[in-house]
């Protein structure tokens, strides 16, 4: 593929997965007012600690979804998709009857867990239904998870991004109905759910046309394929878990050290900070498919130049981001939440985790999709490790010492040293350069940015402070003003990217 035929598409996913984050944050902020709302603490709680481990299911795939979205990159360098029909299928069949066990095991151990999360008497009948529904659900999405793997490694995320906006909207009207008509918990939780694995299973409709000889016909189950993959699969899933570890273990810890109530607490400051991370991962989303092909075709310099401008661009766009949020979290958590006074632990927690996303954002982001696509998962792999390791033992520590604060301070502390003082050395290895030559490369090009953009901030905090029962306008100005500056200083470096 030319180099303008890549970028072509990156653009486009970029542009749409922006779509899909403006939709998704948007009935994100209404839903989870709603939610907050609508269900007493102790539901809300458990809701949130079941969504938590939805996130964990990407550890069902041993990495080897990661690897089918390579092999169908690679394959669509080539254009021969029948010789990734016997990994894609085996990989399918095997989740196939993962799923079932999945079910079998959520069957057999529902009471240990509701008791294990402290669940109420009183709320115990309607959480168990609930988990019944959730990980019935989840077991039957789980294969169909594999598609929107395929069609990004076809740089087809455009596609995913369409259906997932669809998914957004069902979600967001049914949600919304059964939480303000007050239906039962379990109903609640089979709308939400139901809605989220949708657009996976109807991904399918887009790949085999796009993907011609691809097939998953029973016949082709081939555990050889997968064997000579599995190093790759093992590493990728490893990096996934310990990626996991520090984004979706928080609410484990408080709900099984602390109690589930504990969880709503941490989940109003949390939100916030996912709302960041949400925005800006957008950016680097389309990098991997990108960065596979290039390196199937050998284009070592284009390999550098993605890594360098993307990493420039990030900083400049999401340091701002992080000021931002971090100055008005206070008015964001009230406005996502509804309550009327935020505790201290509950803005501890947002800032911690801000300062924690924006540390991620520069130094793991685009250089972890990068190198894993171009053969350095093993360095990567050690790194991941100390990163995921050390955050579970500081907040496992904390959490007593600390409450939810302790949780969220240990995952910043990790965050910050692995990322600067491992991850970014990796990548300027990667590219050939000293560390210094890679900061002033990567960051110092967004310095101007930043400081633009913050001094904006500065000075409309002091010109137009903001009142205390804020409302969305009123952050969504001030919001504007500064993103305006952003994207202004940013252009060039944007353009970059563009050009690479």
């Amino acid at each position: 593929m030319a180099a303008d035929s890549w970028q072509g598409r990156y653009w486009r996913n970029t542009l749409t997965n922006y779509a899909r984050v403006v939709v998704r944050l948007a009935s994100g902020v209404v839903l989870f007012r709603l939610t907050f709302q609508y269900l007493d603490a102790e539901t809300f709680g458990f809701y949130s600690l079941l969504w938590s481990l939805f996130g964990f299911t990407v550890l069902l795939d041993f990495g080897l979804g990661f690897t089918v979205q390579k092999a169908m990159a690679e394959a669509s360098a080539s254009g021969d998709f029948s010789a990734a029909s016997r990994l894609v299928a085996t990989v399918f069949w095997s989740f196939t009857a993962l799923a079932l066990v999945v079910a079998a095991v959520a069957w057999l151990g529902v009471d240990v867990f509701l008791q294990r999360t402290r669940v109420p008497v009183a709320r115990y009948a309607e959480c168990r239904s609930a988990f019944f529904v959730f990980f019935g659900f989840l077991a039957a999405g789980f294969p169909c998870g594999l598609f929107p793997e395929m069609l990004r490694g076809l740089q087809r995320i455009d596609l995913i991004n369409w259906l997932q906006i669809g998914g957004v909207l069902l979600n967001f009207a049914l949600l919304a109905l059964a939480l303000v008509r007050q239906w039962s918990f379990p109903l609640v939780m089979l709308v939400s759910v139901a809605s989220a694995i949708l657009p996976s299973a109807l991904a399918a409709w887009f790949v085999f046309p796009r993907a011609p000889g691809l097939s998953l016909h029973p016949s082709l189950f081939h555990l050889p394929s997968v064997r000579g993959v599995l190093s790759f699969s093992l590493i990728a899933y490893l990096v996934t878990f310990t990626n996991l570890i520090m984004a979706r273990t928080d609410q484990a810890v408080i709900g099984f050290t602390i109690g589930v109530a504990f969880v709503a607490a941490y989940q109003a400051g949390y939100k916030a900070a996912e709302m960041f991370n949400l925005f800006a991962v957008q950016l680097q989303d389309a990098i991997s498919p990108a960065a596979a092909r290039l390196q199937a075709q050998g284009d070592r310099t284009a390999l550098r130049q993605l890594l360098i401008a993307n990493s420039r661009m990030t900083t400049a766009l999401v340091v701002p981001l992080g000021a931002l949020c971090a100055l008005y979290l206070e008015p964001l958590v009230r406005l996502l939440t509804g309550i009327a006074t935020v505790e201290t632990a509950t803005l501890h927690v947002g800032w911690a985790l801000l300062a924690s996303g924006v540390s991620l954002m520069m130094t793991n982001s685009v250089s972890k999709r990068v190198l894993m696509m171009c053969g350095w998962e093993r360095k990567l792999l050690w790194a991941s490790l100390a990163d995921a390791g050390i955050n579970l033992l500081l907040s496992l520590v904390l959490v007593r010492r600390y409450g939810i604060v302790g949780v969220a301070i240990g995952t910043l502390i990790p965050t910050v040293l692995v990322g600067w003082f491992w991850v970014l050395p990796l990548a300027a290895r990667f590219a050939g350069i000293s560390v210094r030559e890679f900061c002033l490369a990567a960051y110092l090009p967004a310095l101007k940015v930043v400081c633009a953009a913050t001094a904006a901030l500065g000075v409309l905090a002091w010109l137009a402070p903001l009142a205390t029962q804020a409302g969305l306008p009123d952050l969504a100005w001030r919001g504007g003003v500064v993103g305006a500056i952003t994207l202004a200083g940013a252009w060039p470096l944007i353009r970059s990217v563009r050009h690479a």
